[in-house]
């Protein structure tokens, strides 16, 4: 089938849903392990970016909806269309976006006031794990260890893409002992998560190619390969920051710190280059685990 609008679209909505909904939990858990260590001014600007990925994440979760039942109708006719809505809610959307939206309300009811309670954290790791409730893992059978294993990978990225534009704003205040301390606190937990998460993303990559060779004998290895360069660009990034960067904050250098806005800028480009990947092959094909 040759691509067209409607698949551009759903693309498009899949990736800022991703962002926006992996951004608002990275956000609270971050507030979670460092909020001590920054300003209160700052506290305030990262609960109100929480509440605006939210609103964004509900917003393009719904839009997808429409633009499925688009796509499926052949016509924009298709997003008024009740019975097509219907459908596609009940395939699994409704679902997923449902817990969504639990997820983010009950985050930003309980992260405003202040610190995250250990209710906002829940609400933001089931947003997170949303997407695992419908999709490629879903479809596997048995598929209770793949939802198991792209839910704790879902965590591990809502973690550390989602603590990176928090990061910025603290990297942005000219404070170098409160930018070296935050660093240094997603430096130490991020060497744990992202052991996890790429444990958890090779096993279930494995599930869903079935052998090595479909990495680049098939459309979704291509594409998943792809995926892969980038996030060895934001590893080496992330390494960059800890290993250099983070002593040079603390040593006093300011210098530094306009290198860490940067890496963190680039870091972010590369975040959304792995989530637009991932749209773009979970909307356009599927694993050779299920042909």
């Amino acid at each position: 089938m040759p691509f067209g609008i409607w698949d551009a679209a759903a693309i498009l909505l899949k990736t800022l849903t991703y962002a926006a909904t992996l951004g608002a939990a990275g956000a609270v858990f971050f507030l979670r392990y460092n909020g001590p260590s920054i300003t209160s001014a700052n506290r305030l600007r990262i609960r109100h970016l929480v509440l605006g990925l939210a609103l964004s994440s509900v917003l393009a979760g719904a839009a997808q909806i429409m633009v499925s039942a688009a796509s499926m109708s052949g016509s924009a006719a298709g997003m008024w269309d009740g019975s097509l809505l219907r459908m596609v809610w009940q395939a699994g959307a409704g679902r997923a976006d449902t817990a969504r939206a639990i997820g983010l309300l009950t985050a930003v009811l309980l992260v405003l006031p202040g610190r995250p309670s250990g209710w906002a954290l829940l609400g933001a790791a089931l947003a997170a794990t949303s997407f695992a409730w419908t999709g490629h893992a879903r479809s596997l059978n048995p598929d209770a260890l793949p939802i198991l294993l792209l839910g704790v990978h879902l965590l591990g990225v809502a973690f550390w893409l989602g603590a990176l534009l928090p990061l910025l704003m603290v990297a942005s205040d000219g404070d170098l002992p409160r930018m070296a301390a935050a660093a240094s606190r997603f430096g130490a937990a991020a060497i744990f998560v992202v052991a996890v998460l790429m444990a958890a993303g090779t096993a279930l990559l494995w599930m869903l190619l079935g052998h090595v060779a479909a990495l680049w004998g098939s459309t979704y290895g291509r594409y998943v390969m792809l995926k892969l360069t980038f996030v060895a660009c934001l590893l080496a990034l992330a390494a960059y920051n800890k290993l250099r960067l983070t002593p040079r904050l603390r040593g006093g250098d300011v210098r530094a710190a306009q290198s860490l806005r940067t890496s963190i800028r680039l870091e972010l480009l590369a975040g959304m280059s792995i989530l637009a990947v991932t749209a773009a092959f979970t909307t356009l094909t599927g694993p050779p685990a299920l042909d």
